[in-house]
């Protein structure tokens, strides 16, 4: 029987941690409920207001691969104050901005903290957690990174009906000002930092391939009017990356181990997380949508059929993480997998004759799905590499995560924007509704492929070293 005790100071510390990250995440989703408001109130196109959300994740990507230099140079409790004391500048810029430029700006500066912020939990939590209770606290950590861009929606749909969308920022402030302190008052050092020489070759190679990568995903509904433009983008991305992997190969202080990525179950529970964050923000993206053009549901009632399944996803993220350090990795990873995949292939088959009941009904599988399987991917993930490279690993699964959000999120809009735009002699609400049920279509693919490689995840574990 698990009886080891965890001082309340260190869950206190992996809990500050997590609202940082958890204030991050969830103003990347609640931001775009608002967007008519603040296209409204500043007189801006469609095109300019999604920067709010395309910059913030251009700068998130382009930062979070340096955190495991970041942990080796300069003590958490630094960054953490750096992390979110960043965050509550871009915050209070954001509620008294009297320009979208200057709106803009305080997104940017809240990716900065953002990118800084996420991988810390994760960083305390491998450093400090016993080994027996890792399940439980990267599933507690799970929770807040599935959950945050879940509520967004919800969340951003309540509060710019009710409020104003510049409270959507405004309420953060307490939790911000609380989690400074909290953070300060209970973080602590295991080792002193290290004077790592500065990678500055590997750090412009990565911050480009991230740079170019996330842009070119989020212009991806452009690319039939500007095909050159996405393919140059894209096309440098790959460069830049490929520089990057034989720079690091090379290099006595490379930023990130290239070693990380010969471990073949690492590899295929790293590519399965970036997938479920994937499938996740994509859902997230089309079902308020269909629910709001196809349904005609206010943006507040759109927000709320999805709270059940946010909810389960939230929820049984700690729950597993404990079954996983019981049981172990396996049956609850494809359990929730396969719930994915019943929960998406559902919304795809029903995908032009969707109800509130039945999307409630649906997405709640789908959340269930997730919760189960999100976070403890990552442990198992995370259990495959030596202590030497988890930090690497860290900073490949925190930077696969912001990475699929613009993935998932872009390529799901551009299949609805596709059918919308087409010249079929049908109304717009059918069109989006066609439209939804393709991005439905790539989705299950997508799970479909996550299953595959979790499989193949175990089999080459358990080949290797035997059942476990």
């Amino acid at each position: 029987m698990n009886t080891t005790k965890i001082p309340v100071r260190l869950t206190l510390s992996v809990v500050a941690a997590c609202l940082v990250s958890f204030c991050g995440l969830l103003t990347e989703t609640a931001v775009n409920v608002a967007f008519p408001t603040i296209m409204s109130d500043f007189g801006v196109t469609t095109k300019a207001v999604q920067w709010l959300t395309t910059g913030n994740l251009l700068v998130v990507a382009m930062i979070t691969p340096l955190s495991a230099f970041l942990q080796k140079r300069f003590k958490l409790r630094s960054l953490f104050c750096f992390s979110a004391v960043c965050f509550l500048i871009g915050t209070i810029c954001a509620i008294v901005a009297p320009t979208f430029q200057i709106l803009l700006l305080a997104r940017l500066i809240q990716g900065v903290g953002t990118g800084v912020g996420v991988p810390l939990a994760f960083c305390i939590i491998l450093e400090q957690i016993p080994f027996e209770k890792t399940g439980t606290y990267i599933g507690f950590g799970a929770l807040v990174s599935a959950a945050a861009p879940a509520f967004g929606p919800t969340y951003g749909g309540i509060v710019t009906s009710t409020l104003g969308w510049r409270f959507i920022f405004v309420i953060l402030i307490p939790v911000l000002i609380f989690t400074i302190v909290l953070g300060i008052a209970t973080i602590r050092e295991i080792h002193e930092p290290q004077k790592a020489p500065i990678d500055m070759p590997g750090i412009i190679l990565i911050m480009l391939t991230f740079f170019c990568l996330v842009f070119g995903f989020a212009n991806i509904g452009s690319i039939a009017t500007a095909p050159l433009t996405e393919i140059i983008f894209f096309a440098a991305g790959v460069i830049a990356l490929i520089l990057f992997v034989r720079h690091c190969m090379k290099s006595d202080h490379p930023l990130i181990q290239i070693d990380v990525f010969k471990n073949i179950p690492f590899d295929c529970h790293l590519i399965c997380f970036f997938l479920i964050n994937a499938i996740m923000l994509g859902t997230a993206f089309v079902l308020p949508n269909y629910s709001q053009i196809v349904l005609l549901c206010p943006s507040m009632l759109a927000g709320l059929m999805l709270l059940p399944g946010a909810g389960l996803n939230a929820l049984t993220g700690p729950f597993s993480g404990a079954v996983l350090d019981k049981i172990g990795a396996k049956l609850p990873i494809m359990t929730g997998t396969i719930l994915m995949v019943v929960g998406i292939f559902l919304l795809m088959i029903f995908g032009r004759v969707l109800t509130p009941a039945v999307i409630v009904g649906f997405y709640i599988i789908f959340g269930l799905g997730c919760g189960i399987s999100f976070g403890n991917t990552m442990t198992v993930g995370m259990m495959r590499l030596p202590m030497e490279l988890k930090s690497y690993g860290n900073t490949a699964f925190n930077t696969l995560m912001q990475f699929a959000g613009a993935v998932g999120t872009s390529v799901a809009a551009a299949c609805v924007a596709f059918s919308q735009n087409s010249a079929a002699d049908i109304t717009y609400e059918a069109k989006t509704a066609i439209g939804s049920t393709h991005a439905f279509i790539f989705l299950f693919a997508l799970t479909l492929c996550c299953l595959l490689l979790q499989a193949v995840g175990f089999i080459s574990y358990e080949k290797k070293n035997g059942k476990k």
